[in-house]
């Protein structure tokens, strides 16, 4: 891949950028007159005035880049559809002989194929969008040399060799050079002068501790991803190297002088192949991205696997929960990042290091909803495969590849292996981060809010000898409904559709659903539904989660999904219907609580406001849901439709009243997890955390199991409802909100003593 050596081309495209003082500045700055500009840039020796006119630009792309001033939306879009459409016409990928650098001849232009195209497609037969895509040959560059030659320009973010600067302000911390964004604000105004006048100081400590972790690229782990990229093993985050089979793109029939039923035949059997051909299309699209994504994060580990510590400098979003700032490898991504990622300082393992390894690979494994105890002993019986993987982990006996979190497992295995054979467990020294998650930490929160004893007991903030799965439970009850309905006989008389009543049509549709997905549902099915229940997912989100695990059972099983595409969108709505009716039978009392808010929330938006509180630990969160409002800009390939929505717009009732009850819930788990944080680095402990799932040394799990109770318990003796309640009546004296819901007999002081709270 190369570019053009026109350096002065990339300076000019600065200068495209109209800040719209005044209607010449734009008029100046149009599609038109870019275009003459551009074209007289290019030519070999431009005219006096044109070289004048490239020297002003010049001055003013400089004036324009020194300028603190901020950009709108539409002078970024006009500057880089300027730069896209240079980037199409010099870019170009010459792959002649091997080579991966590019020639110029002798105009100085480059060789070879353009490394990008530009084109048009309809989507939805309404809407023309412009797509700008890899040509094969820069795609095949880019997999076959592992992104190597793109090293510098993958992203811009990256892990840090030194430890970030500390958040002082909303303003200072995070990278030493770069400027790093301390909340992901979505261009809410309202929320950044929150910012300014909040006293953030326990939430800029928290992001202070987390970002001071020193990380070591794990080489044994990513040596083994390596390979199975190179070999083509699929595995977790190592997509398949082929393509699905591609059919022929159908042809659309004529349909003329063709009998009605016959043209209707041959016009059901084209949409038929058409869907499929689509389908399958997106598939390999899919894993072309698939592919991309994970030689990035093996790209970025291999670079820095020399490093004796790296870092990761963290800022939160609108609610306060912390994020990574690196996009593609951090210890918030997923099991291959995760894997490839140990902590830099190791610990001796002490009296019950080696236990909490064993029931972490146990956790890691999916056995983790039996006692801790089991879970150990599940490690020790499995200790001939493990023994097995870590001496050849591409052997006969590929044990670690068949557990839930493979490279996670693999990187425990050779730690469980290494502290037995030093001889003495006890002072091995452990490096290796060892995770306690939350049981359902959203059910949990609702549960602690309105001391749900029922709710609690079922998300294990209750002693008891044996963790409560509450996803399994959820899926008994589903199965149950599912069976009852499949085996219920119908007495409708089917001969013809157009006379069945509208109650009947229903009960022959929910009959049909549950008879093609009994026999399907398992825990998985249900378990991301659950898992979101509580965050909020809407019926149409939970239907799209179960459509991809109902089809995965199907294909499973040799059906010939696309062939019956109407029905398995059918069954799954179905079965998405269900299983939130079970949730909000068996959690009442979140559900009343959920329900508190959603009401408060719509009182608000009557006012015309967005929803805004301030989180336990002082973060002032403002949603920022407004109607959008389109606008056209013009640009040098296409017109664009862009979207405003400033803060001088309506507020968007339905999101807003919609999206409170998990934003709050949110912004409370971010509250446990960085007081939490904050408590473990005042006892001189290493911690990290992905939202509610806590991580230390083997050795200080018991210490932060004690400290992520005492912070919960804490947080909740807190009358959280009654202070939010408080804010707002004070905020809107007008409005009259409902009394809270009534609380339950939930005695928190429990949640020290359960074992399965956070396992």
């Amino acid at each position: 891949l190369a570019v053009s050596k026109k350096d002065d081309q990339e300076k000019l495209s600065k200068t495209t950028e109209p800040k719209n003082r005044n209607n010449t500045t734009a008029w100046m700055y149009g599609p038109s007159h870019l275009q003459r500009f551009i074209d007289e840039l290019s030519r070999s020796d431009p005219s006096r005035k044109g070289k004048v006119r490239i020297q002003r630009a010049n001055r003013r792309a400089m004036q324009l880049l020194e300028s603190a001033e901020p950009w709108s939306a539409s002078d970024k879009i006009t500057l880089g559809v300027v730069l896209i459409k240079m980037l199409l016409e010099t870019a170009k990928v010459d792959l002649r002989g091997g080579r991966r650098r590019l020639n110029f001849d002798e105009e100085g232009n480059p060789l070879g194929t353009p490394a990008f195209e530009y084109q048009k497609k309809w989507e939805n037969g309404s809407k023309l969008v412009g797509y700008v895509t890899m040509s094969e040959d820069f795609y095949k560059m880019v997999i076959e040399d592992k992104f190597s030659s793109l090293d510098a320009m993958t992203s811009r973010q990256k892990p840090m060799v030194v430890p970030p600067i500390d958040w002082t302000s909303p303003f200072d911390g995070g990278y030493t050079i770069l400027k790093t964004e301390f909340m992901r604000t979505r261009g809410c105004q309202l929320q950044v002068n929150a910012l300014k006048e909040a006293d953030l100081t326990i939430l800029m400590d928290g992001l202070n501790v987390l970002g001071k972790v020193p990380w070591v690229i794990n080489k044994k782990i990513l040596s083994t991803a390596e390979k199975c990229w190179d070999d083509g093993i699929v595995l977790g985050d190592i997509p398949s190297r082929d393509d699905h089979n591609l059919p022929p793109a159908p042809i659309r029939p004529e349909g003329k002088n063709k009998e009605y039923e016959e043209a209707q035949g041959e016009f059901q059997s084209y949409r038929n192949a058409l869907m499929k051909y689509r389908r399958i299309h997106q598939k390999n699209m899919d894993l072309r991205s698939l592919r991309c994504s994970a030689l990035l994060k093996l790209n970025q580990a291999d670079q820095f696997k020399e490093f004796q510590k790296i870092y990761f400098p963290y800022n939160v979003d609108f609610r306060g929960r912390a994020y990574p700032v690196p996009p593609h490898l951090s210890n918030i991504g997923s099991d291959l990042c995760r894997g490839m990622l140990t902590f830099s300082e190791s610990k001796p393992l002490g009296p019950r290091g080696l236990y909490w390894l064993k029931v972490h690979l146990a956790n890691l494994a999916g056995n983790d909803k039996i006692t801790f105890d089991e879970r150990a002993e599940f490690t020790e019986k499995n200790m001939e495969n493990i023994r097995a993987c870590v001496n050849d982990p591409f052997g006969e006996n590929k044990w670690w590849m068949s557990l839930d979190d493979p490279f996670q497992a693999l990187a425990t295995c050779y730690e469980i292996v290494a502290a037995i054979d030093s001889g003495s467990p006890e002072t091995y020294e452990s490096s290796l981060p060892v995770h306690m998650d939350g049981s359902c930490n959203g059910l949990q929160h609702y549960a602690a809010l309105g001391r749900d004893r029922v709710g609690g007991k079922a998300v294990n903030l209750c002693p008891l000898d044996k963790p409560q799965d509450v996803y399994s439970g959820v899926m008994e009850e589903v199965i149950k409904r599912v069976a009852e309905e499949a085996d219920k006989f119908l007495d409708i008389n089917e001969s013809d559709p157009d006379k069945l009543t509208k109650n009947e049509r229903k009960a022959l549709a929910d009959h049909r659903a549950a008879k093609l997905v009994n026999g399907l549902i398992d825990r998985g099915v249900v378990k991301r539904t659950v898992m979101t229940s509580v965050y909020g997912v809407t019926y149409i989100g939970a239907k799209k989660q179960i459509h991809e695990k109902i089809e995965e059972k199907l294909e499973d099983r040799g059906v010939d999904v696309d062939e019956i595409e109407d029905e398995i969108f059918a069954a799954c709505g179905y079965l998405a219907r269900v299983t939130m009716d079970v949730m909000g039978d068996l959690f009442q009392g979140a559900r009343q609580t959920m329900n508190w808010l959603a009401t408060c929330a719509q009182l608000i938006t009557s006012q015309g406001q967005p929803v805004a509180w301030m989180s336990p630990t002082g973060v002032p969160a403002v949603q920022p849901y407004r109607q959008k409002q389109p606008y056209t800009i013009v640009t040098l390939l296409q017109t664009i439709v862009l979207i405003n929505n400033s803060d001088n717009l309506p507020a968007h009732k339905a999101r807003q009243t919609s999206a409170f009850p998990p934003n709050y819930i949110h912004s409370l788990d971010s509250a446990h997890m960085l007081l939490t944080a904050i408590e473990m680095d005042k006892r001189g402990l290493t911690f990290s955390a992905v939202h509610d799932s806590f991580w230390t040394h083997a050795a200080d799990i018991d210490e932060m199991n004690d400290v992520l109770r005492c912070c919960f318990i804490d947080l909740y003796k807190r009358p959280l409802l009654e202070e939010l309640k408080e804010a707002w009546e004070l905020q809107y004296p007008s409005l009259n909100f409902p009394d809270l819901p009534e609380k339950g007999d939930l005695d928190l002081n429990d949640v020290r003593k359960a074992p399965y709270f956070f396992q």
